[in-house]
């Protein structure tokens, strides 16, 4: 890994004045330790704070950006006023990303930056990523996709530099617990950002909280076995935030499986 951290040092150290965007999860947090110790006060971290973004997360950015040492800086944005957002299609990243890279451009040549890089690893080709396309329009640079570093390698990287949460688990925006075609609400994102944080509270390492219409609550944790064990308190507890209907998802813990029902358009 030492080799491979020398040679993304590198890579950044030609990109002059470097903005990376920075959600404070593992891949944007090595990338924001990678070009801080390329560039030093020539770069800076960006993180975007809105409605879909859990509340935890931009407490870990904070805290990270201020171990790291990095410039850091949060740009305000609230996806939920765009229909096209709310709405919630297939093609939801890619508009969201467009808006998010508009923002963090504007913001890169307000404050004389060169170049914007994104943590996206080469493992996410593997997954339906509209984003990345939006990305790739917009001049996005991903060093992890140039180079090749799989997720893997991200986090054993991560941990070699002694970044703090390395063993954490990926995190993702609060809207890709929705179906495709279930509309994203101010209310909703709320609710399901509070329930995860409960079942956190009670031990879970890796949790989703998947809202599908008529208020159900699909829950997706790491042990199946001790959240049915639990159902009672959860049960009560995601009923008082406003679900109708709670249940538990049988199947392994995994990521992107809303991803499921999209159909590239």
């Amino acid at each position: 890994m030492t080799d491979r951290i020398a040679q993304l040092i590198d890579a950044m150290r030609s990109h002059g004045r470097l903005a990376v965007l920075f959600s404070g999860g593992l891949d944007s947090a090595l990338l924001a330790r990678l070009a801080h110790d390329a560039l030093g006060d020539h770069t800076a971290a960006l993180t975007i704070d809105s409605a879909v973004v859990p509340r935890s997360e931009m407490a870990v950015a904070r805290q990270l950006a201020q171990e790291i040492g990095i410039k850091h800086y949060v740009l305000r944005l609230n996806e939920l006023e765009q229909e096209h957002f709310k709405a919630n299609p297939p093609d939801r990243c890619y508009s969201c990303r467009k808006v998010r890279d508009s923002v963090a451009w504007r913001w890169a040549e307000g404050h004389a930056f060169e170049s914007i890089a994104d943590g996206l690893s080469y493992s996410d080709l593997a997954d339906y990523r509209p984003g990345l396309r939006a990305a790739n329009e917009d001049n996005i640079w991903h060093p992890f996709i140039e180079h090749k570093v799989s997720k893997n390698e991200i986090r054993e990287m991560s941990r070699e530099l002694g970044l703090s949460g390395w063993d954490r688990p990926s995190m993702a925006c609060l809207a890709s617990r929705f179906p495709h075609g279930c509309t994203v609400t101010a209310s909703r994102v709320e609710r399901v950002d509070r329930a995860e944080e409960y079942l956190r509270g009670l031990g879970f390492d890796r949790v989703r909280v998947r809202h599908f219409p008529y208020d159900l609550a699909v829950v997706e944790v790491d042990d199946p076995v001790k959240a049915i064990t639990l159902r009672g308190q959860i049960v009560t507890r995601l009923r008082q935030l406003g679900f109708a209907f709670v249940s538990v998802d049988l199947e392994d813990f995994a990521s992107g499986k809303m991803n499921r029902t999209a159909e590239p358009v």
